[in-house]
Parts: C-alpha cells; structure tokens; sequence
C-alpha cells in the first residue's frame, strides 16, 4: 500500500506542479501582454512628441500664414471706410433699423462661425457652446467698438443714448465679423 500511495502522492505532486506551471505561464503571458501594450504606448507618445518637436511656428511662413493676412488686411481696410462711414450714416437712420443692425450682426456672428468650422465638430453638440461663443464675440466687439468710438472722439460723455446706440449699431456689424474671422482663424 505504501507503493500505492507514494505513486498517488506522485502523481499528485506532478500534476500540482503542471497546475502551477499553468498559472505561472499565465501570468507570464500577462506580463508580457502589459509589457507590450507599455511599449506600444510609448511608441505613440514618441511619435506625438516628434510631431510637436519642430521649428518655431514663427520661423516659417505657411500658406495658412498668408491666408489670415490677407483676411485681416481686407477687413482692416474696409473697416477703416465702415468706421468713418458708420458714424455719418448713424445720424440718418432710425431707431428700428439701428436695433435691426444690432440682430442682424449677431445673426451673421452665429452663421459664420457655425459654417466656417464648427458644423464639423460632430462629438460635441454644437448647440450648447457656439451660443456661448457668438455672445462672447458680440460682447468683446460691443466694447471695442464703445472704446474705438470714445477714442476718436465720435462719442463722450455728453453723447446721448440714442445717438451712442446708433452709433454703434451701424459699425458693430463689421467689428463681429473681424472678431469672428479672428477666433476661427485662431483655431487648430
């Protein structure tokens, strides 16, 4: 019986060992399987890092370069015309076409932004932040326009509201599609 028992110990013994060895190539495997998923990754952030890694952005000029300068310089030369003009065209028009002005611009702040680039955004709904966006825009160039006009002397203190209001409404329009043309071409 002893022989009987020393076989069966055994060949328990053995197949104890083949369970463990199993599991030991399991976690073999598994550790080589996270082994070459770290170096997969690391491959992946080299290459990210050689793409960021080049000349200065300003060091060379690209087409997107000439593209916004062109685009800045045709607004900045139709805007030097709008502003002088918008301000002498403000004293001729109503008071309901001055507020038709004022929708009007944000009405083309909404639509340019939303075909000019974000209509291709598709994980994000556009809806909730280009509304948030256009007020910003529209805000930043009510100042501008507000600040511009104080400064060359078409407003001051003694401007009325009517005449303020006016006044802007007839050059905001062109200050919400420069502001709008600088935050898209500002983008990536």
């Amino acid at each position: 019986m002893a022989g009987k028992k020393k076989g069966g110990d055994l060949k328990g013994a053995a197949s104890t060992l083949l369970r463990e060895e199993k599991t030991i190539e399991k976690e073999e495997r598994k550790i080589e399987d996270l082994e070459q998923k770290q170096l997969e990754s690391l491959r992946a952030l080299r290459e990210e890092v050689r793409k960021d890694i080049g000349p200065h952005p300003l060091t060379r000029i690209t087409r997107a370069d000439i593209v916004r300068s062109l685009i800045g310089a045709l607004i900045g030369t139709v805007g030097h015309f709008a502003f002088f003009y918008g301000v002498e065209l403000a004293e001729k028009i109503s008071f309901v076409r001055a507020t038709s002005l004022y929708v009007l611009s944000a009405i083309v702040a909404f639509f340019f932004m939303y075909y000019s680039g974000f209509r291709k955004v598709k994980e994000v709904k556009v809806m909730h932040f280009i509304p948030l966006r256009v007020a910003v825009v529209y805000v930043i160039s009510l100042i501008v326009v507000v600040v511009t006009l104080f400064i060359f002397g078409f407003l001051d203190e003694s401007s009325s509201f009517i005449h303020l209001y006016k006044v802007v409404s007839t050059t905001l329009l062109l200050a919400v599609l420069g502001a709008s043309t600088a935050d898209i071409l500002g983008k990536e």
